[in-house]
């Protein structure tokens, strides 16, 4: 590490692949325990390497070719789709009229279950996973808004293609926290409260950041998603559309599964840009576990990104990763060495002043 122009820190080592390992630190919850290493409180941790999902891709499909044999389509996701949808519409009807208790309790447990459930499949639609048709992935992707009640998977579908492609690049990449939360979030706080508005900051940061002009797709999206909130106030109440937004603010915020958008990118290991999370939980997120591999090929649907991980166990199995998303959760809101901060960039930063 030496310090760049700017006076930040850079790492000029080449990271490499992290591969099998015996150190007791990669097993269970004990990656939290490798926070405190030399870096960057302003800014993030800038390395100059090229990005280690392209290098692991290059690499399996060099000694494993045979795993190509999972990409393609899985039309599962529709049929889950739908019938998702259809679940949260039932519990819109029996949930609505109950105590201010229960009422927040069942769009906790269930609304929040189900909209995270399809905020998943959102996104495999939009990588175009289900069907081979990139218009039918699309319209099954609004579908999936009809049971969150807000009209953001168009939106996603774009700026999340952006961070595959440019992946930790400053200003590219809309997953990369702003200059404001890299000053203002501070402290057990503000992390909190970060986290309680992450649906803000995961939604709004990159149309403030880098605006995109609206296509017919989006506009179909927004005009249908509303459309939808109309029916449910006409024939259900008020009510209704307000436990269905309590569900999907719930469902990306301070909820375990919503963790999984902090567990993914933040730095806990040195030098480590991308985690998994493996347990049970991943029955109830589709596998957005499965991080790494996901990002490795991308084009592989979630029903079958554990058999990748079984196929190549050299590249996988002895990574660090989460386990607990309860425990990542307040390891980040509580442990000083993480923050906004906590996450790699490839470059230097081209704006910033000391």
């Amino acid at each position: 590490m030496k310090k760049n122009q700017f006076g930040l820190l850079e790492d000029l080592t080449e990271p490499g692949l992290i591969k099998k390992s015996n150190d007791v630190s990669w097993k269970n919850d004990q990656i939290y325990k490798q926070t405190n290493f030399e870096k960057n409180t302003t800014y993030f941790h800038i390395m100059g390497h090229e990005e280690s999902h392209a290098v692991r891709r290059r690499e399996i499909l060099k000694k494993h070719p045979e795993i190509q044999v999972l990409f393609g389509n899985d039309i599962n996701s529709a049929w889950l789709g739908i019938t998702f949808v259809l679940l949260q519409f039932s519990f819109i009807s029996l949930f609505n009229q109950l105590s201010l208790f229960w009422f927040v309790i069942t769009a906790y447990v269930f609304g929040a279950t189900l909209s995270h459930a399809l905020h998943v499949l959102v996104h495999d639609f939009t990588h175009f996973t289900c069907f081979e048709s990139i218009a039918l992935n699309k319209l099954m992707a609004i579908w999936a808004n009809f049971g969150q009640g807000v009209p953001s998977a168009i939106t996603f579908g774009r700026y999340h293609a952006d961070h595959h492609t440019f992946l930790n690049l400053e200003t590219l990449d809309p997953d990369l926290p702003s200059r404001f939360e890299l000053k203002y979030v501070k402290g057990p706080i503000m992390k909190f409260l970060f986290v309680a508005c992450l649906p803000l900051f995961y939604g709004l940061r990159p149309i403030i950041l880098r605006p995109l002009k609206p296509n017919t797709y989006e506009i179909i999206n927004i005009v249908s998603v509303f459309f939808v909130d109309y029916l449910i106030v006409e024939y259900i109440g008020v009510q209704g559309l307000l436990w269905l937004l309590l569900s999907t603010y719930f469902g990306l915020s301070v909820h375990p599964f919503a963790v999984h958008l902090i567990a993914e990118h933040y730095e806990f290991v040195n030098r480590m840009e991308t985690y998994d999370y493996i347990g049970w939980a991943n029955f109830f997120v589709l596998n957005i576990g499965y991080h790494t591999e996901h990002h490795d090929f991308p084009m592989i649907p979630w029903t079958r990104l554990p058999l990748l991980r079984k196929m190549v166990p050299e590249y996988y199995e002895n990574l660090p990763c989460h386990t607990n998303y309860v425990h990542t959760l307040f390891a980040y809101i509580f442990d000083g060495y993480m923050g906004p901060f906590s996450r790699i960039v490839r470059s230097s930063p081209v704006y910033f002043q000391k």
